[in-house]
């Protein structure tokens, strides 16, 4: 599976904020997705959030001022790559502007 990261700066957000913004919308945005069913681990202790299918896995970890996003997609998904990126700027944009 080919990796995917993404880095997202988020100046002057706590991570504790920025862990509490996603970890209640990540479903919203995940169904919105051509990555199909997926599984989600919350953990609120590191603040991370695991998400598994079939076409991408990945860890999302909140630190103050960032969300770092390590994963790798699916051969199938490697497609969908930049419609990824460009819906995660724009959820970013839309809730933490």
């Amino acid at each position: 599976m080919p990796a995917y990261k993404k880095h997202v700066p988020l100046p002057g957000k706590s991570a504790k904020v920025i862990y509490a913004k996603i970890e209640s919308e990540i479903d919203r945005f995940l169904s919105k997705t051509p990555l199909g069913k997926y599984e989600l681990k919350r953990n609120v202790d590191l603040l991370q959030i695991e998400v598994k299918s079939s076409m991408f896995t990945a860890v999302l970890k909140c630190e103050e001022g960032i969300v770092i996003l390590d994963g790798s997609l699916s051969l199938m998904a490697t497609p969908f790559k930049g419609a990824l990126d460009e819906g995660i700027d724009k959820w970013i944009k839309k809730n933490f502007a």
